[in-house]
């Protein structure tokens, strides 16, 4: 046996292993959702399990005389090849289920991407959950709500009697907008297995081929990119690039500290990502609801001592915050009036994080669903903005209060 698959293997513990179990038993029970049993459980092999034990496979085997592109290999088959175990008991009940499974293949290099950032398998499962419960239900949602929208406007809809005239041609508008959107969300494998599973209903062969496609070219996409970082991988060190190019000396040195520190940050880059990325602007937007709040976050995980050896005194922590803000609003030619959302959730969030910040942390998902439906709404957006400055006020006098010599940084509380 190779020994990558001997540690995988090795490597499950009974907490999988006894959901499998009962996901397997269960099916015959479950009627039309059996199918799509083996997606969750694939799917959480690829993005929690596997993803939580690269980090722990590649350091112990990277000292063997490994080619790191071989290792690789290895490890990434070795994933395929047990998730194939798993998913074939189901496939014998019902053949529909394996091609579901296969829409959750792009969670397994998406889990090494998150592996390689944050190096840590207790961190890496709970981002790596996080990531695929929200690319299997959040794209589709904003997919159905932006087509209903543009039906209804497109057909001039706008009470219930114009409903009931042209229900026949809005349904077929909404679908055939459907199609269009969820082929932008290629990056969604929830959003393709959605409308496969329509597909399968309707036998519309065609676009059925179409979602298989585009999910495994995603799936490729992403792998390529899990390969070129794990080139650059090197156990117990995190790739934290900082050009010097970064430090343009005619602006004031604590601006160009945070620009520094943001290229340093994975949160940053991620959002540079996602602003270049062929993405629509609520989606964007939806991304940055994430990405700031974590941005002003690690402002909290800095060395006490290292704070207080500057002589800027106890307001430089909201004093970065603004610069970061500021920094991330370049975005706003793209997101436009959504931008206050997102910096009244970042401003709540680094609050929360001043009192607790596994807390702020936590609750960081949550509160970004909460406040996803204004971020296409201008006048939400605008009050939003002037409403931040109700959690700002309170983080200031949080600062001016708090013991920051017995702060722990990010990793306590």
């Amino acid at each position: 046996m190779y020994p990558a698959l001997k540690l995988e293997v090795q490597g499950l513990k009974w907490k999988p292993l006894a959901f499998y179990a009962i996901g397997l038993t269960a099916t015959p029970f479950l009627g039309e959702v059996s199918p799509l049993v083996p997606y969750f459980f694939t799917g959480f092999l690829f993005s929690a399990v596997f993803s939580g034990g690269l980090y722990k496979t590649c350091s112990f085997l990277l000292p063997k005389p490994y080619k790191r592109a071989n290792l690789f290999a290895e490890v990434f088959i070795s994933h395929l090849f047990v998730a194939f175990l798993f998913a074939i008991p189901f496939a014998l009940l019902d053949t529909i289920s394996f091609f579901f499974a296969l829409f959750a293949l792009p969670f397994l290099p998406l889990g090494y991407l998150v592996s390689l950032t944050f190096r840590n398998p207790r961190k890496t499962l709970i981002a790596g959950v996080l990531l695929f419960l929200l690319l299997t239900f959040v794209p589709p949602g904003i997919v159905q709500m932006k087509a209903q929208e543009k039906a209804q406007n497109d057909l001039g809809i706008k009470s219930l009697e114009d409903y009931e005239a042209k229900k026949g041609d809005y349904h077929r508008l909404v679908l055939e907008l459907e199609k269009r959107y969820t082929t932008y969300a290629f990056f969604s494998p929830g959003a393709q297995l959605e409308l496969f599973a329509r597909d399968v209903e309707v036998k519309d062969t065609r676009d059925a081929y179409l979602r298989i496609a585009l999910t495994l070219a995603t799936f490729l996409a992403f792998t390529v990119l899990s390969f070129l970082l794990f080139l650059r991988f090197e156990p117990g060190a995190f790739i934290r690039p900082s050009p010097p190019a970064l430090y343009i000396t005619s602006l004031p040195w604590w601006i160009r500290v945070e620009i520094a520190n943001l290229w340093a940050s994975r949160a940053f880059v991620a959002f540079l990502l996602l602003m270049l990325l062929p993405f629509g602007s609520v989606l964007k937007a939806f991304g940055m609801l994430f990405l700031l709040p974590l941005a002003t976050l690690e402002i909290l995980s800095a060395s006490p001592v290292l704070i207080l050896s500057k002589p800027v005194g106890r307001g430089y922590l909201l004093r970065r915050f603004m610069v970061i803000s500021a920094l991330f609003a370049v975005s706003l030619p793209i997101v436009g009036a959504s931008f206050g959302v997102a910096f009244f959730l970042a401003s709540f969030v680094f609050l929360l994080g001043l009192f607790t910040r596994r807390g702020a942390l936590l609750a960081l998902p949550f509160l970004a669903l909460l406040f996803a439906p204004a971020i296409d709404s201008g006048l939400a957006s605008l009050l939003l903005m002037l409403l931040s400055t109700v959690p700002l006020g309170i983080s200031a006098f949080r600062i001016s209060r708090m013991d920051i010599s017995a702060w722990g940084g990010m990793g306590e509380d």
